[in-house]
């Protein structure tokens, strides 16, 4: 009697229609180990850890103390400034600002500074120290770095005195191509 039982209970087990469709057999493993996608879960997340760590710096001294606010200079509503000051006269075009704590030189500077003045567009460089440097610092606005010194950066001015883009940017040299979008958009 326990082997008809046992026929009838196998009988049924075997003959589900799902397993058949799904290609299931009776009694195999899944096809999945149970620690398989935890393991893929820790591996992704210490690779993505490795990604942030090697590839994401830190501010450096001449950065932005928020990197949120690094690059985000775009003013819509920016400071106009008057006429005349510092010893640079605006109204006249679109004008670039460039905020150095040295005099710059050098092919990349070079290179930058033919880059950002064609189209028409003036290049006042204001180099850290005079008089004139602080007071243009404080009319565009442009952040103080990590390391509290002058400021190493831009200002995009447009031909209506308007400071549009104020930022620091240590790498300047490697980034002529914003500044000649930024003021290609205001010509």
């Amino acid at each position: 009697m326990s082997t008809a039982i046992e026929r009838a209970t196998t009988a049924s087990c075997c003959d589900d229609p799902a397993d058949k469709t799904w290609g299931r057999l009776p009694g195999a493993e899944p096809p999945l180990r149970w620690w398989l996608p935890i393991a893929v879960f820790i591996a992704a997340a210490a690779a993505l850890t490795l990604v942030i760590l090697l590839l994401v710096r830190y501010p450096g001294p001449l950065d932005d103390p928020d990197p949120a606010n690094q690059r985000d200079g775009l003013l819509l509503n920016g400071p106009r400034l008057p006429p005349e000051l510092g010893g640079v006269t605006f109204g006249d075009g679109p004008i670039v600002l460039l905020f150095e704590r040295t005099a710059p030189n050098g092919a990349g500077y070079v290179a930058w500074r033919d880059t950002v003045s064609d189209d028409g567009v003036e290049l006042v460089v204001v180099v850290a120290g005079s008089p004139e440097a602080a007071e243009l610092t404080a009319a565009v606005d442009i952040p103080t770095p990590v390391d509290g010194g002058s400021p190493v950066g831009y200002a995009v001015i447009d031909a209506a005195r308007v400071v549009r883009y104020s930022t620091l940017d240590p790498m300047y040299e490697l980034n002529a191509f914003e500044v000649d979008v930024i003021t290609g958009a205001i010509s």
